[in-house]
């Protein structure tokens, strides 16, 4: 009686570890920005830009911060509107969404318009 994996129904089962380690760092740019895109601002800008120079260099492109996302989970404390001015700053003028909300400031909005 002949196996079902001898039989070619079934395709060979790839080798569960192959020896091979790739780094964070050799993803493509594309693809980091979408794995980075998934994270609020403040994560972008306190944590993952710190992570390595590749990373750094996806997080200072402007396309990263068309949206911002500047919700606080409460728990940090932060300067915001630094921050968020920092974000600003970032997306050059292509910034097309933004959330401030619980401490956006009339100079905060007039920064923003401005830029």
């Amino acid at each position: 009686m002949a196996s079902s994996s001898s039989s070619g129904l079934f395709p060979p089962e790839p080798p569960l570890f192959t020896g091979e380690c790739r780094s964070w760092a050799e993803l493509p740019s594309e693809l980091t920005s979408l794995i980075l895109r998934r994270l609020g601002s403040i994560d972008i800008l306190e944590n993952a830009q710190k992570v390595c120079t590749s990373w750094r260099r996806v997080c200072k492109d402007t396309a990263m911060w068309r949206k911002i996302d500047m919700r606080n989970s409460g728990d940090l404390v932060l300067n915001l509107e630094m921050m968020c001015r920092h974000a600003v700053d970032r997306s050059q003028g292509g910034l097309v969404e933004i959330d401030i909300w619980h401490f956006g400031t009339d100079s905060l909005l007039n920064y923003i318009a401005d830029r």
